[in-house]
């Protein structure tokens, strides 16, 4: 059977939790939206026998750290409530390298892997981490399906990011725009 690997890397900054609204990011978008987005997704997956059936799940959280907050867990909304906000600043370097390393610590368990990266888009670009997923030591870039999704309005580098990983780049400007971008990431490894 057909096996995916769904790595969901969240922002957890502080301004991902915050009413942003003087800052010209976000229109006030919060971390409810996007834990209502990663509920959403996770019904989505739920109702779909064939994807409940295929794919495990991995979220990372990070800020000025990154954590894994669960690996290679079965689809389940008990999930959720593993999920929390810590607050800090924002690296994306950390957090790229934490889902790189789930990935190539699981690359005999899957066929593809699915990564699903969520900013708000404030940080350094990761440089080391996208010289070291492009130089492919391992052999399964061709098996990695990049998702890039920017949360609001801030300007971003999480463009180059996507462009330098050959990654599907979106913008999600509202809660609603954040849940589709979440289904198209499942539903793009599945076509």
């Amino acid at each position: 059977m057909f096996s995916n690997h769904l790595i969901l890397i969240l922002d957890e900054s502080g301004i991902i939790n915050n009413f942003i609204l003087n800052l010209g990011s976000m229109e006030g978008k919060s971390w409810s939206d996007l834990m209502a987005a990663v509920k959403d997704t996770m019904n989505y997956i739920l109702n779909n026998p064939n994807l409940s059936e295929s794919i495990k799940i991995t979220v990372i959280n990070y800020e000025s750290t990154a954590r894994l907050v669960f690996e290679k867990k079965e689809p389940s909304l008990d999930l959720l409530d593993l999920i929390d906000f810590k607050s800090g600043g924002t690296n994306f370097e950390l957090a790229l390298s934490k889902g790189y390393q789930s990935i190539i610590e699981s690359k005999d368990e899957f066929d593809v892997f699915t990564v699903g990266f969520l900013t708000d888009g404030r940080a350094h670009y990761p440089e080391k981490i996208i010289e070291r997923i492009n130089n492919d030591t391992e052999k399964i870039k061709h098996r990695i399906n990049f998702n890039c999704v920017l949360f609001g309005k801030a300007n971003s580098n999480l463009e180059d990011i996507a462009k330098n990983l050959n990654a599907k780049y979106e913008k999600a400007i509202s809660s609603e725009d954040l849940k589709n971008s979440f289904k198209e990431i499942i539903n793009i490894s599945f076509k």
